[in-house]
């Protein structure tokens, strides 16, 4: 039955963007026609049977409020194509705000029928548009509506007061006889609907901002740990015990765990979840994203048939180096260049240990922050994290730090190993080396951290994601965006010499995959992965909002 799941919702998710499209598209068809029959349109016989009915002031004003509602539905369509709620909501208002004064107007029934027609049609579709806007920026909308309102009233009567002077005291809006407007009473008549306009479209644009992450330092960390444990298969899995990242709980035992970027949600992996429920868990993170107003995506994911099935298009982002415990030896031709790391690190009297994370932290913290700070000031630019791990990381007791020391006792370099419950492995995190350490100082102390890993017991190790080479692919914009990004990510700033060096430790090369729902979105939300692994202060300043905090119904959203 639920291998039926996955389609139902591809099929209902392309379903709900034609109607969401269809009717944005109506929108400002709609929109177009009010502005024109309010400006051009001109209906003598229909004029004069109004002018019996209602004062030449209200057919003129209903002209003006045609205009007006125009514009709103111009405004509007943006967020009715992205399902919002609060945008449907004005709208309905609007369009019935707008067939009466179609009538006002000049009789126009015309319109009158095709706004009710409209309307008709986002009533009885109205399931479709059920995205929420944040909470924060509802309430700000909804102040700034109001003392936008407030303020253009201010606006008119303080000016009109200064500008009664201009005409020695008499009023504004009657002149006597004979008067004229000076050039600063024009400009003033003629800002008003300008203020006015430009601070109900700021009230506006705050309705309709999408929800901010939920934080995920309300979230048990021990319960994501222990589903962690239980079902952590991916090698990013561990990472998701982060600060500062999302989870999404399907049930108790399954969540996502994800970062925001401007509107776009980012996986970090698979979903940490009993095989079976994978794809089940998946589709409920979409419905939540969709919900809220986010493009939802997966980054690292070693389950492509599952996202396939799911709609989803895959991008191949590179190879996961995992290296088979059983099977590794420095033996044979291909392990020389370990060989001779080893023996040159052996012969300047490097040293290698390995201990608990808070351990290693307690003896050797300062040293660690200037390997990691010296590493850093060589051209890698500031710390990631999200995919990759951060200093802090070493306080989770479960991670295994190896160190080199040199003959002096100098920490040469250090790397940190995350458990991967789901593989019974480790998966190689953090690597950084002094600029002066050993030659092979690197591949030396992995080459230990592999035979510790043996000696436990463990079953493989993970060496990371060695992205694509993509030096030679310039002539896709598509492509050209992966190069720039993981140009930002590669630790080793460039594909090739990155899969090179993990290449010495005859590894398998699993392929991992960005999981995007439509290709058209693939700039989108490469620029919020780049902008949910910079450090928190770039976060803010590339669209990165500040998480709030979740209430008890967000913590946990069943799963479809």
């Amino acid at each position: 039955m639920e291998s039926q799941t996955p389609v139902r919702l591809h099929a209902a998710r392309t379903e709900r963007t034609r109607i969401r499209r269809f009717f944005a598209g109506l929108l400002v068809v709609v929109a177009v026609l009010d502005i024109f029959e309010a400006m051009f349109a001109h209906h003598p016989l229909r004029d004069r049977a109004l002018e019996g009915l209602v004062p030449t002031g209200v057919s003129l004003g209903g002209r003006t409020a045609t205009v007006v509602a125009g514009l709103a539905l111009l405004l509007l369509a943006r967020g009715i194509a992205r399902g919002k709620r609060v945008a449907w909501q004005l709208t309905v208002l609007v369009l019935a705000a707008s067939a009466l004064v179609h009538l006002l107007k000049n009789l126009d029934f015309e319109e009158a029928v095709l706004a009710l027609w409209v309307l008709l049609g986002l009533w009885w579709l109205r399931a479709h548009f059920q995205a929420s806007s944040d909470p924060a920026a509802l309430r700000r909308g909804l102040v700034t509506i109001g003392a936008a309102i407030a303020l253009a009233l201010v606006y008119v009567f303080a000016g009109s007061w200064l500008l009664v002077h201009s005409f020695g005291g008499f009023e504004l809006a009657q002149p006597p006889p004979g008067a004229r407007l000076t050039y600063r009473a024009r400009w003033f008549l003629d800002s008003i609907p300008i203020v006015a306009g430009a601070l109900l479209l700021i009230g506006l644009l705050q309705l309709l901002r999408p929800v901010a992450g939920a934080s995920a330092w309300t979230e048990d960390r021990e319960r994501s740990r222990s589903a962690v444990r239980r079902w952590g298969h991916n090698p990013v899995a561990w990472l998701s015990l982060q600060d500062g990242i999302h989870r999404f709980w399907a049930d108790s035992q399954a969540y996502v765990a994800y970062r925001v970027s401007r509107r776009v949600a980012v996986a970090l992996g698979d979903p940490v979840a009993p095989p079976r429920r994978v794809s089940a868990v998946a589709a409920a993170f979409h419905e939540f994203c969709d919900r809220h107003d986010w493009v939802s995506s997966f980054y690292e994911v070693e389950r492509p048939e599952v996202y396939r099935r799911l709609g989803y298009r895959l991008v191949p982002i590179g190879s996961d180096a995992v290296v088979l415990l059983a099977t590794f030896t420095l033996a044979g031709r291909q392990s020389a260049h370990l060989r001779r790391a080893l023996h040159r690190s052996e012969r300047e009297g490097v040293t290698f240990s390995f201990l608990p994370g808070p351990q290693a932290w307690d003896l050797e913290a300062e040293q660690l922050r200037n390997v990691s700070a010296s590493w850093l000031r060589r051209g890698k630019g500031p710390e990631m994290s999200f995919s990759v791990g951060t200093l802090e990381t070493l306080q989770e007791p479960e991670v295994t730090v190896g160190l080199a020391h040199g003959q002096d006792g100098r920490l040469l370099a250090f790397v940190s190993w995350l458990p991967i419950p789901g593989r019974d492995g480790w998966c190689l995190d953090l690597m950084r080396r002094r600029p002066d350490a050993t030659w092979g100082v690197m591949e030396a102390l992995i080459t230990k951290s592999l035979e510790e890993a043996k000696r436990r017991g463990l079953a493989e190790a993970s060496l990371g994601l060695a992205p694509l080479a993509l030096e030679g692919l310039a002539g896709s914009r598509r492509l050209g965006a992966l190069r720039l990004l993981y140009g930002r990510l590669d630790r080793f700033r460039g594909s090739r010499s990155l899969r090179a060096f993990k290449a010495k430790f005859s590894p398998r090369w699993e392929p991992r995959y960005l999981a995007v729902p439509d290709a058209a979105l693939l700039p989108e939300v490469l620029a919020a992965l780049l902008g949910v692994h910079l450090p928190r202060p770039l976060r803010l300043l590339t669209g990165f909002r500040t998480p709030r905090r979740a209430g008890p119904a967000e913590r946990r959203v069943p799963a479809a």
